[in-house]
């Protein structure tokens, strides 16, 4: 028994390995035959390399949480329908390079959506990554640094979906900005960005430095996308008010802030 749990995990079959003595012990019980034996052996290693797989790309997605779509409270959240970001999942958004933007106030949802609409594409075997976009900025300062531009393009292109989140929270300098362009365009119909933001499209030239290079980026994010306008106070907000920490009397800013947007 020990030579064949050995040769198994030589052959990279861990999880047969590792249940083989309880897989032989059913079948013997239940005098199960030698092509149901080979089936059960066969769907467990199977699901052992799906979920390991699963657990790689979450892990590899960098999402500073996890959280799903049943999770998100639609009935609050009364400015997104629910019907339209689980149709967007059914029909593959991302393989047309479909972009989505969520738009409005922090606290809303906008960063809890992107991670679990990434979650749905990540389960039927796609890749994602999330990025902060103060993040992003002082990794592309330090690419241009370093001279690795075409490096840090190659993997802001990689991934099927790529998340920019909190744009507007802080403003770009040049070089980030310019680097923003070439990723946006790398993308363009061909891999899905989710931005989420709590500026107007009116306020992007300021917040890039340019007019004319935030007509350029969201002319390309616009032309394949779909759009949500997020209304409503924040979540974090309103939970402390019912905990008691903070008075009923707080509102929640609407230009400022950051988390779970």
């Amino acid at each position: 028994m020990i030579e064949l749990q050995q040769r198994c995990a030589q052959l990279g079959w861990k999880s047969i390995a590792h249940r083989l003595d309880a897989l032989l012990e059913e079948a013997s019980a239940n005098s199960i035959s030698y092509a149901e034996f080979l089936g059960s052996l066969l769907h467990v290693e199977e699901n052992h390399k799906q979920e390991a797989s699963w657990n790689r790309r979450v892990r590899n997605a960098r999402f500073p949480f996890v959280k799903t779509l049943t999770e998100f409270d639609f009935a609050a959240q009364t400015s997104v329908d629910e019907r339209r970001i689980r149709d967007l999942i059914a029909r593959s958004f991302y393989r047309e390079g479909h972009n989505l933007m969520f738009l409005g106030p922090p606290g809303v949802g906008k960063s809890h959506l992107s991670v679990a609409i990434a979650l749905e594409a990540i389960h039927q075997g796609q890749t994602a990554l999330f990025v902060r976009a103060d993040e992003f900025m002082e990794a592309a300062r330090e690419a241009a640094e370093c001279r690795q531009v075409p490096k840090f393009l190659r993997s802001y292109a990689r991934p099927t979906i790529l998340i920019l989140d909190e744009v507007g929270y802080a403003p770009f300098d040049a070089t980030s900005a310019q680097i923003l362009f070439q990723v946006i365009s790398k993308r363009y119909e061909r891999g899905s960005i989710i931005i989420t933001s709590n500026k107007s499209y009116s306020e992007w030239g300021e917040m890039l430095g340019s007019p004319v290079l935030a007509t350029a980026i969201l002319d390309r994010l616009l032309h394949h996308s779909s759009v949500f306008n997020m209304r409503g106070d924040s979540y974090r907000l309103k939970e402390k008010i019912r905990a008691g920490v903070l008075p009923s009397s707080t509102k929640a800013p609407r230009r400022s802030g950051g988390g779970e947007g």
